[in-house]
């Protein structure tokens, strides 16, 4: 990087700021749904469905936005996304009923965060090299952790005491300040064209993943079970012939939307892997601690995001330090241990839910849980992104970007599964147990509900436990890069 740059870390300061508006929007009306209903007047599936879609234009459109870049520059890419964003938490934030809300925010920022998300890692690629490139996708993965932990409190807070629209209004003069630094970031010459644009790719990467993020979503509804296997199994071949296809058109040297031969590149699979496996983690946790909190304890949203604040700040905090212990050990052992960290908090929380759990039960836990994160997030997406050639990381971005949105989705709606099955054994388990009991139903029904809470948390947590030892033993086929310099 030129070091006479009058302000060298702007790049970073202004991705980080995008990234931030990007993650925690997928999080901060998560606590504010009952406002919605009311304010617009409108039912709470709608607002589920609206969510949804929301995530489905993210996840399906990814790949396209990543194209986006060269084909008319990395930064115009970028600043085009960042209008139609802020066009959308405009139409968001004064939104008078379901569809104005679906318009702005499912489709106009769904949109414009395809755009942007990949660009703030290629900026981030083009700008810093070695310990600085490190470290600043350390904070780039921090930023998005500590943003999708902070949303519920965010969201929580405004909803509380003013409302939810202010959470669009500050994403929106975070735009607004995103163009009024924009002459830091550097534009690209374009190196592919309109006219030799991969339509069918396009269309097979879109109708698979449209397929397999919706299937997924459904589980997490738990809408016609008959639907969901068709939907997914239909999605993945079509995923597959769209890997054919662009393995085909790549061997003919002509355009494709994404160059797949870097897949099965072995540090690159195995960071999407742990990529995908983090997020899943993270989506679900976020997904069942706060539905067991506020159900459970009859806590606030706002509540709910203060007990998540060690977690948070444990997150945010080492995500810095990790990228400066790159520069004392092998980003590979760092990463390792990010892992094992991650999975020790969730070892640690996994039996401590009750009707009688406690802000303090959680501490402890919350806190090496979120140390565990900061740790991997600090690591991962530098050691997958930099085993790709410069001239390939817009393929790499894009198929990063798009597994992780994949992993959030299937955190939500498998995690929320494994609980739902979790509670009804248990249920089921205490009936049949007490069935010949006589006196004092109410704490007979006390004690049943005490042990299916207990039991479905259990499971959640085992799940998200073996999910966490998948990316341990995946995260061991990364090479080793050696300390960065």
């Amino acid at each position: 990087m030129d070091q006479r740059q009058p302000f060298r870390w702007g790049v970073l300061f202004v991705v980080t700021m995008a990234i931030f508006i990007l993650v925690i929007d997928t999080t901060i009306m998560n606590v504010s749904i009952s406002a919605l209903v009311e304010d617009l007047n409108t039912e709470v599936s709608t607002i589920h469905s609206i969510i949804a879609i929301y995530t489905l234009v993210m996840a399906a459109f990814m790949l396209i936005g990543a194209k986006m870049q060269d084909i008319i520059g990395r930064k115009k890419t970028f600043l085009i996304g960042a209008a139609v964003y802020g066009a959308g938490t405009f139409v968001a934030a004064i939104s008078q009923n379901a569809a104005m809300l679906l318009f702005g925010w499912s489709l106009l920022e769904g949109v414009g965060a395809v755009l942007m998300l990949p660009a703030t890692a290629t900026f981030i690629t083009d700008a810093y090299e070695g310990k600085e490139r490190a470290f600043a996708f350390g904070i780039w993965g921090g930023i998005a952790a500590a943003a999708s932990a902070f949303g519920p409190i965010v969201g929580g807070y405004l909803t509380t005491f003013h409302t939810w629209r202010w959470a669009f209004a500050i994403e929106l003069v975070v735009v607004i300040l995103i163009f009024f630094l924009h002459k830091v970031l550097k534009e690209t010459i374009p190196t592919a064209k309109w006219k030799n644009f991969d339509l069918v790719g396009a269309l097979l990467s879109v109708l698979g993943l449209i397929a397999v993020v919706f299937g997924i979503l459904m589980m997490k509804e738990q809408e016609d079970g008959n639907i969901v296997p068709v939907l997914v199994t239909g999605g993945i071949l079509l995923l597959i012939g769209f890997y054919l296809w662009e393995r085909n058109r790549v061997k003919k040297r002509r355009d494709v939307l994404v160059d797949v031969t870097i897949i099965p590149e072995r540090s690159f699979f195995a960071g999407n892997v742990v990529a995908t496996g983090l997020n899943l983690v993270i989506a679900g946790f976020l997904f069942i601690f706060p539905l067991f909190y506020q159900n459970v304890t009859g806590a606030s949203a706002y509540e709910t995001g203060i007990v998540l604040l060690p977690m948070s700040f444990g997150v945010f905090l080492f995500s810095l330090l990790g990228a400066k212990f790159g520069s004392w050990f092998e980003p590979k052992h760092i990463l390792l241990g990010g892992i094992a960290l991650t999975g020790a908090g969730l070892a640690a929380l996994h039996d401590v839910f009750s009707l009688y759990t406690v802000a303090e039960d959680i501490l402890l836990g919350s806190l090496v849980f979120g140390i565990g994160l900061g740790i991997v997030l600090s690591q991962v997406t530098n050691l997958t992104l930099t085993s790709i050639r410069n001239e390939r990381q817009t393929d790499a971005s894009g198929i990063y970007n798009t597994v992780r949105q994949l992993g959030s989705s299937l955190g939500t709606a498998i995690i929320g599964i494994v609980l739902a099955i979790g509670l009804s054994l248990g249920l089921a388990s205490g009936v049949s147990g007490t069935s010949t009991v006589t006196g004092y139903e109410a704490g007979w029904v006390t004690g049943i509900t005490d042990g299916a809470i207990n039991q479905g948390m259990e499971w959640a947590f085992i799940a998200m436990i073996l999910v966490v030892i998948g990316m341990f033993i995946t995260a061991l086929f990364i090479k080793k890069t050696g300390k960065v310099t």
